[in-house]
This record gives C-alpha cells, structure tokens and sequence, in this order.
C-alpha cells in the first residue's frame, strides 16, 4: 500500500505513532491496552508486535497474563485460541532457549 498510497500511508503511520505516544497514560499502559486489543481483534501480526513493544516498555510476563486474562473474557474462546500467539511472542521476545527471562 505505501508503494501505492505513500502520502496516505505516511499519515495512517505518523497517527498511530501520535496515538502511541505518552500522555495521561504512559507507554506501557497503552502497549497493553493495545495487546488486549490485538487479542480480541484476533490478529496475529498484531499480538505479536505489542508483546514485542510491551516488552521494550517494561511489561512483564505476569502483566501479559492479566490483560490476556481480560481479553479472553471480552472475547472468549476465540481469544483463548489466540493465546498460542502470545506465547510464540513471549517465547521470542521474553526468553531464552531455555526458557529464562532476556
């Protein structure tokens, strides 16, 4: 799409960063309010990316697992299902091979 709509793309870009960006709430409690949404929109590349971005914000596993606690019951069993995505983040973002906190 941006090879095709550059300026368009540039603004659907520079507003999600804007919304990102720290305010009354800080970095991390938008990150996890954006995973709990990625969980329940049922978005995989999403789910990924906020864990990835909770993890730069100072998110801990244990936060994680209380707003996937939330997204699941907004959005029941198809959010449980998507709880395979979050733990192929967490595994890539939050531990080692052998499964020890980076």
């Amino acid at each position: 799409m941006a090879e095709y709509r550059p300026k368009l793309m540039g603004k659907v870009q520079a507003f999600m960063a804007e919304a990102m960006q720290p305010g009354i709430l800080d970095k991390k409690q938008k990150e996890l309010i954006a995973l709990g949404m990625a969980l329940t929109q049922q978005c995989h590349y999403c789910i990924a990316l906020h864990v990835r971005a909770c993890k730069h914000a100072g998110v801990t596993i244990e936060e994680i697992m209380e707003v996937c606690s939330i997204g699941i019951m907004m959005g029941g069993g198809p959010v449980l299902t998507h709880m395979a995505e979050v733990e192929r983040a967490l595994n890539e973002f939050y531990l080692d091979e052998q499964g020890d906190p980076v």
